[in-house]
């Protein structure tokens, strides 16, 4: 797949796009909060993971050719790059912190017919349940089998109120939560989870994991 297949079409599951890319909240020293944006002191960083090592090639070239990035207004210097050495996980067990927040959410009508979305608490089952889900589609979609993409079991989550974060996307508010989050399944579930993301909304920066 190609770096705009990925990012403008991605893939279908279950009548749901999915694109296989997920990236972390700026990360840099945040020195003020100015009409609803954050100021940072320079240099300022993004990470940014995929299954698909022709992605990731296809994103470090084109950021090599460009000296300057536009965001949002701001013109960034672009200083250069680093890729991180895929280390595996030696158990079935893993701890990873949220480097952008994680979201999960229902769709639900109210009395009067009108659409309300319902974001879940990391406390609530059906958190770890549409986690569960929303990976063993994401695997499939990589050629992992039913019995591996069952594995996967979101066994703890460490989340304080301070954690949860509200967002405008789009003129739209999407909650979620930084925290750690411990799982256990088949090693693959885990790169799965390090690699595309967990909950929704990953392509638009939400969901990413860090190995502690």
């Amino acid at each position: 797949p190609t770096l705009p297949h990925l990012h403008d079409e991605g893939y279908t599951s279950s009548g749901r796009a999915i694109r296989l890319f997920v990236f972390s909240r700026l990360l840099g020293k945040v020195i003020e909060v100015k009409n609803g944006c954050l100021v940072f002191r320079a240099p300022v960083a993004v990470k940014v993971a995929s299954p698909h090592d022709s992605f990731i090639e296809a994103l470090a070239e084109g950021l090599l050719r460009t000296p300057t990035i536009d965001l949002a207004g701001v013109k960034l210097v672009f200083s250069g790059l680093s890729v991180q050495k895929a280390t595996g996980f030696p158990s079935n067990c893993a701890r990873f912190t949220a480097i952008s927040p994680v979201t999960v959410y229902s769709t639900l009508f109210t009395s009067e017919g009108k659409k309300k979305t319902y974001y879940y608490h990391p406390s609530e089952p059906e958190f770890a349940r549409q986690i569960k889900v929303n990976l063993g589609r994401k695997a499939a979609l990589l050629g992992l089998g039913p019995k591996t993409t069952e594995s996967i079991a979101l066994k703890s989550v460490r989340v304080r109120s301070s954690d949860q974060k509200v967002l405008y996307f789009k003129d739209t508010v999407v909650k979620g939560w930084l925290g750690q989050y411990v799982f256990e399944g088949d090693p693959a579930m885990l790169q799965v989870a390090l690699d595309c993301g967990i909950g929704a909304k990953n392509s638009q920066g939400f969901g990413m994991l860090e190995l502690i």
